[in-house]
């Protein structure tokens, strides 16, 4: 099926999202899910430490997950350790399921735009039809895209209230050595077109970072004078500061005025949240996995036992976190 026709049914059967607001509401459990650009705004804390103070002091206990998983697709493979795509799919079900979350902030498309037609997955044949060419590739990320979320749902259970659709922000041309980004950036502003009709298709909210942060603006072979990514591709500190604002701003959020990214309230906070991040990656993701709970561990499966240790590690976390934001918030209001 051509990917007009496609995207055509689909806005056909689907409902458009609500026109009420976005808020966050107390007690809301934030998940997110994607690849690479997700999985490293942990190390960062940029993107949780706006999305606390934007949600206001109305919302009170607003607590954060970051399920990423870097080199991920809609598909699941890099979550798969042993088996084939199914088990990524399954693992990243079961997560959202123990994760609990009543708003999912999901952000896939970077990886299928650069890599369309070279396969994608370990299933031979969703592969076969990736190979099908540049649209092929577009309608099956689409497709696949649309499995994970009901995946992603049926996990999460009844709670679960908002799912936000984000378009991946725009590459970077560094200049040599590194490559020049125009035609990847040409390809993923098909897929952000692709993605915010999916959301549109299935009554999910959608976020365009990729036009928030200038992807209609870079120019095939003309150098970024101030960059924020590392290498043209992953964004670096600066880069989840602009990214966590346009996050806000484009949920219609509103960060306090007079807020400086040098305020001892505001480092602290940040500080406090990368400190959570660490502790939780260890929780969901722990090192020698297979020695603890695979094939392995009938030679160290007695420290099982210690990885739900880190759940009252990471409560107490995010009390202070919240002490924090609340000074922070209380600071601004002076």
């Amino acid at each position: 099926m051509k990917l007009k026709s496609l995207v055509l049914l689909m806005l056909a059967a689907g409902s458009a999202p609500g026109a009420e607001k976005f808020s966050f509401k107390t007690g809301d459990r934030v998940v997110l899910v994607g690849n690479t650009v997700i999985e490293r705004a942990r190390e960062f804390g940029h993107l949780e430490t706006m999305l606390t103070l934007g949600a206001g002091e109305e919302a009170k206990g607003v607590t954060f997950r970051n399920l990423g998983w870097s080199g991920d697709s809609v598909f699941g493979d890099a979550r798969s350790y042993f088996g084939p795509p199914k088990e990524g799919r399954d693992r990243l079900k079961k997560v959202i399921g123990e994760a609990r979350p009543t708003v999912l902030l999901v952000c896939y498309g970077t990886n299928a735009a650069m890599t369309a037609t070279k396969g994608w997955t370990d299933d031979s044949a969703v592969a076969a039809r990736s190979k099908a060419g540049d649209e092929a590739s577009l309608a099956l990320f689409v497709e696949g895209y649309g499995q994970l979320l009901d995946l992603a749902r049926e996990g999460a259970g009844g709670a679960l209230r908002e799912v936000v659709l984000v378009a991946p922000p725009p590459l970077e041309n560094l200049g040599p050595p590194w490559p020049d980004q125009g035609a990847n950036n040409r390809k993923l502003a098909r897929y952000r077109d692709a993605i915010r009709a999916l959301a549109k298709a299935r009554g999910h909210r959608f976020l365009d970072l990729f036009g928030a942060m200038g992807g209609g603006r870079v120019e095939p072979g003309k150098r970024v004078e101030a960059p924020l990514t590392t290498n043209g591709v992953h964004y670096g500190d600066a880069g989840y500061a602009v990214m966590a604002e346009e996050l806000v701003k484009g949920l219609g959020l509103q960060l306090p005025a007079n807020l400086s990214a040098i305020d001892p309230a505001l480092v602290a906070l940040r500080k406090k949240i990368k400190e959570k991040n660490r502790l939780f990656f260890h929780r969901w993701r722990p090192a020698n996995e297979t020695y603890l709970f695979l094939f392995r561990k009938g030679e160290q499966g007695n420290n099982a036992k210690e990885i739900p240790m880190f759940d009252p590690l990471i409560e107490g976390e995010e009390k202070k976190i919240n002490e924090l934001r609340n000074e922070v918030l209380k600071k601004l209001k002076k």
